[in-house]
């Protein structure tokens, strides 16, 4: 079966020692995401994410301040395909803040252990990936 719909999204891991920087849903308290957004129309995975974090932040990031980490590509459905690209922040002390409260109650520090919960299912993934090669147990 062809699939018909492949979309991409971006998102930016940004952490300090335990403590992940998350995005909070503003309609529910308990789900949170990372930075980052869909690619437009002939965006690398790079220029969306200093696209979508400038929005998102009010921080302009270059691609010297992006690591990248990995690719995951979810199955939706038969016809529908979802690539996440992950990249980490070489910087985390840039000054994030809250620039879209129309879509964000707020952006906030958390320790990773306590917000793992609240991320979707391959951002929660990545995650503990992240603090098991830093030998952080969970």
């Amino acid at each position: 079966m062809k699939i018909k719909k492949h979309k991409e999204k971006s998102r930016l891991i940004v952490f300090q020692g335990e403590n992940i920087l998350v995005l909070q849903k503003l309609n529910n308290e308990t789900q949170y995401g990372f930075i980052g957004g869909f690619l437009e129309p002939g965006e690398s995975p790079e220029t969306a994410l200093i696209r979508e974090t400038f929005e998102e932040t009010g921080v302009q990031l270059s691609e010297e301040d992006l690591i990248y980490h990995c690719s995951v590509t979810i199955e939706q459905s038969e016809k529908q395909r979802l690539t996440k690209h992950y990249f980490f922040c070489r910087d985390p002390y840039k000054p994030f803040g809250l620039a879209e409260p129309h879509k964000f109650k707020s952006i906030m520090w958390v320790h990773w252990e306590q917000v793992v919960k609240s991320l979707g299912k391959s951002d929660k993934k990545i995650a503990k990936q992240l603090f098991k090669l830093c030998n952080i147990d969970y």
